[in-house]
């Protein structure tokens, strides 16, 4: 990786009036009046211009696909204007499947993945020619079996997992090693290849590989790709034609700068008092070393994802691809799509110390609005007070949600914010267009978060509404029967 930047995209966007806060023109205690908080905010411009970025792989490789990760960020005025620019959709379920075909993707642009698709996702799949990933390799018996059936014949790629990395990102989200629950061990892929010749309703068509998320390093992809290049030339010799090669999502944002992030590793390993109850957050002990390493994710990416794309294909594999007959390329992006695009505001309830004397802010949205703190630990964002960006000296804390359950933090490890920060405060947590929201749900009752989106015209709109009182207890069927 020669070339590398310190991304900040924030910057560029930011601008300040009286000592509000404005993004993309727009005040963001304005938004946070309007439609309350704790709120979701995308940014149109943002989410533009990352898109012309992946799309530079049109000046790479002419042959390639898109298809948006819907599991990222969820909400149908994204989908609908990333499908405007031409992306397509990945869907893990039926429900987002339904969900991207209302938004107007074409069937040929959507790909399916998952480890436990139901018989009704898979019908709707081959009744509608959309690609499946099949995953595991048990899923391509009961895949053929539902094409014989409905006389249809399924479009499908192996999804492969046990590859040879190690560390490129962390446990929890890294789906393509020896230990994984998703895909079909490359050792197999051979044998599986001499075999679904004789499943006479599949068609075999393509290799997949997601091999994680956060991955800020491109030589894993570029591996990964090698390895795939080579089981399609297998492929072939058991006389079949490898159309398409999946390469998944998984490119790496910045939610810090390089020293910072540097600084910061540094700091949970060796401070006492700096992360929640002095847990080595993110690091693993090393038995053959006898000493704390790094696992968790990365939070700095030294590439943006045209520099990746630049990164892959400006080497032989561009090469190997055409020799192979130009396969069709797709990569699966989700939070590199939308992780920068997004912040969510918070209104700080009260500011005190812990029994233990640590400072701590209290926010008025916990761990079910906020799914990143609870899908990685060691999780850290950009943090700031919007309503007084002005304010001299710094203030370090943990950041605590309103959930009735110590676990509860928005920020396990010290977060410096600008100036102390009081009561009635406005909050902006950066870099949350992704995942931010998916493991939303109503913990004590509360409601889940209004979103909103400023558009590059510098106006803004409500996208998804705040949940009330019915919304939330809807489904309770003695609740709405005392109604009636």
């Amino acid at each position: 990786m020669k070339e590398e930047i310190n991304w900040e995209p924030w910057n560029e966007y930011m601008d300040e009036t009286k000592g509000h806060r404005k993004v993309c023109g727009v005040d963001l205690i304005e938004l946070a009046e309007e439609y309350g908080t704790p709120l979701y905010v995308l940014f149109g411009a943002i989410i533009e211009k990352n898109y012309r970025r992946y799309q530079t792989l049109e000046e790479k490789y002419k042959n390639h696909l898109l298809s948006y990760a819907v599991k990222a960020n969820t909400t149908f005025a994204l989908i609908k204007l990333l499908s405007g620019y031409g992306a397509g959709a990945e869907v893990a379920s039926e429900y987002e499947l339904e969900f991207v075909l209302d938004a107007g993707v074409p069937p040929e642009k959507i790909r399916a993945n998952g480890n436990c698709k139901s018989r009704y996702f898979l019908e709707e799949c081959i009744q509608k020619g959309i690609v499946i990933n099949a995953d595991p390799e048990e899923e391509l018996y009961t895949i053929n079996n539902i094409a014989q059936r409905l006389e249809k014949r399924a479009k499908v790629n192996l999804r492969l997992a046990g590859f040879p990395f190690n560390n490129i990102t962390a446990p929890n989200i890294f789906t393509s090693g020896k230990w994984s629950k998703f895909g079909t061990d490359l050792e197999r892929a051979r044998d599986i290849f001499r075999r679904v010749g004789d499943l006479n309703c599949l068609n075999l068509q393509g290799l997949m590989v997601h091999l994680g998320s956060q991955i800020a390093d491109t030589n894993a992809y570029s591996k990964a790709l090698s390895i795939i290049v080579e089981l399609a030339k297998d492929a072939r010799n058991a006389g079949l034609e490898i159309k398409e090669i999946d390469l998944g999502g998984g490119f790496g944002i910045s939610y810090l700068g390089k020293e910072e992030w540097e600084k910061t590793k540094a700091r949970i390993k060796e401070e006492q008092d700096f992360t929640w109850r002095d847990a080595p957050l993110g690091y693993e002990y090393d038995l053959g070393s006898k000493k704390l390493v790094w696992g968790g994710e990365e939070f700095y990416s030294p590439l943006t994802p045209d520099l990746c794309i630049k990164a892959l294909f400006d080497g032989a594999l561009r090469q190997e691809l055409e020799d192979m007959g130009s396969p069709l390329l797709v990569l699966e992006p989700g939070r590199g799509m939308v992780g920068n695009a997004g912040l969510t505001i918070f209104r700080i309830c009260h500011v005190g110390t812990i029994p233990g004397g640590q400072n701590i802010i209290h926010v008025d949205g916990g761990a079910n609005c906020s799914s990143q703190n609870i899908i990685m630990p060691e999780f850290l964002h950009r943090i700031e007070i919007i309503n007084e960006v002005r304010r001299e000296g710094s203030f370090d804390a943990f950041i605590a949600g309103n959930l009735c359950y110590t676990g509860d933090l928005l920020s396990r490890i010290k977060t410096t914010v600008k100036g102390k920060p009081e009561q009635g405060d406005l909050i902006a947590f950066y870099d949350t267009g992704a995942y931010e929201d998916f493991l939303s749900s109503n913990a004590n009752s509360f409601p889940r978060p209004a979103k909103a989106m400023v558009t590059k015209d510098g106006k803004h709109r409500l996208l998804v509404r705040r949940e009330e009182y019915a919304d939330i207890f809807h489904r309770d069927v003695d609740w709405g029967s005392c109604l009636s």
